[in-house]
């Protein structure tokens, strides 16, 4: 009899084949999320809570929506380190009615010689509706525009 890890581990791996190839991103649709007012919910022992309200906006590329009011962005920004890392939880609504829920998790670092803002969202979605693709990729977004109460991400899917 097989000891048990290794007939896991075959029957994971069993459809895969390991490659070391560099993966490739491709461009899958832009959010535009408009935003209402920070709202400072005061140190705590990792930061400073900022929480600001996603107000709506749009979904536009291989995903055409709305993003439904309701969400937030859930910041904890350190400005010892400076740094924010980030948690937006919100929904989109495509134009064929599909709800897609999304988490989108990050880090933006905002020291003069070290800037950087990058999140990995996740998507959920019925695994019936055309968009199911979601359910099974890893993206990755970062910003494209900033505007006074709003902002722009471009989402990626690695390949």
């Amino acid at each position: 009899m097989k000891p048990l890890i290794t007939l896991i581990a075959s029957t994971i791996l069993l459809p895969f084949t390991l490659s070391a190839q560099t993966p490739t991103l491709t461009h899958v649709f832009d959010i535009r999320a408009e935003i209402g007012s920070a709202i400072n919910g005061g140190q705590n022992p990792h930061g400073v809570r900022v929480t600001i309200p996603i107000t709506g906006g749009e979904v536009t590329g291989k995903v055409n929506g709305k993003v439904i009011p309701g969400g937030a962005d859930y910041q904890l920004v350190n400005p010892d380190q400076q740094r924010s890392d980030l948690e937006a939880i919100y929904t989109i609504m495509t134009n064929d009615s599909v709800a897609i829920h999304v988490c989108n998790e990050g880090i933006n670092r905002f020291a003069p010689d070290d800037s950087y803002f990058m999140t990995s969202p996740k998507f959920e979605c019925d695994i019936n509706s055309p968009y199911n693709w979601l359910n099974n990729r890893i993206f990755i977004c970062r910003p494209v525009g900033f505007e006074q109460n709003a902002i722009t991400l471009r989402v990626w899917m690695a390949e």
